[in-house]
């Protein structure tokens, strides 16, 4: 048995997935951190959680082949060289990789476009009727069309009005960082030689 706990980390809105032997099993969390004060306290809370679905999935099922996922930090975004974000994520994959490791678990990089090209079909930005970020709507679409669409949505939404759904007197959003931490999940079982990861310390 392989169980991959892929991850989309963010200092607003973290989604991981524990996917259990490629899709058998799916648990998908978010930790929520975008209204907290300071990026201390932020990573404190995504230490915390983080160590409790693990713990709580070692507990479940034991000694089995673990391994963690985590998006590649980009260095460049749309051309430029973002230096806060890139401190804000490497201080955040240093806490990841602090928790695995506390478990004997090895966490791995992986590239955006790898991950969607391999997993979802394809990287590029794709528009939609709802009003969501192009970029991220492929793999809402992908994880929709497999029958997980309500592992994706998010009822939380306030007053929020982009990206809002407003069907049988409900109002909700596909939450992105979720639906990226499951694909990002099944990169773990494509086999080794189809797999582009580095290893992350």
């Amino acid at each position: 048995m392989k169980i991959v706990f892929g991850i989309d980390q963010s200092l607003k809105n973290t989604g991981v997935t524990v996917n259990v032997n490629n899709g058998e099993e799916l648990f998908v969390h978010n930790i929520y951190t975008e209204k907290l004060p300071t990026n201390s306290h932020k990573r404190t809370v995504i230490r915390k959680q983080l160590s409790e679905i693990v713990e709580s999935t070692i507990d479940e099922y034991g000694e089995v082949d673990y391994i963690c996922l985590i998006e590649r930090i980009r260095l460049r975004s749309q051309g430029f060289l973002n230096i806060d974000y890139i401190k804000s994520i490497g201080a955040l994959n240093s806490i990841i990789v602090d928790v695995m490791v506390d478990y004997g678990i090895e966490t791995f990089s992986v590239d955006t476009r790898a991950w969607k090209s391999a997993i979802v079909g394809t990287s590029k930005p794709k528009d939609n009727p709802y009003d969501l970020p192009p970029e991220k709507f492929p793999t809402i679409f992908w994880n929709i069309k497999h029958g997980r669409k309500s592992m994706i949505i998010n009822y939380n939404v306030g007053r929020k009005k982009k990206g809002v759904i407003e069907k049988d007197g409900k109002r909700y959003t596909y939450d992105d960082d979720r639906s990226d931490s499951i694909a990002i999940s099944f990169y773990g079982f494509l086999p080794k030689g189809m797999q582009k990861l580095e290893t992350e310390r």
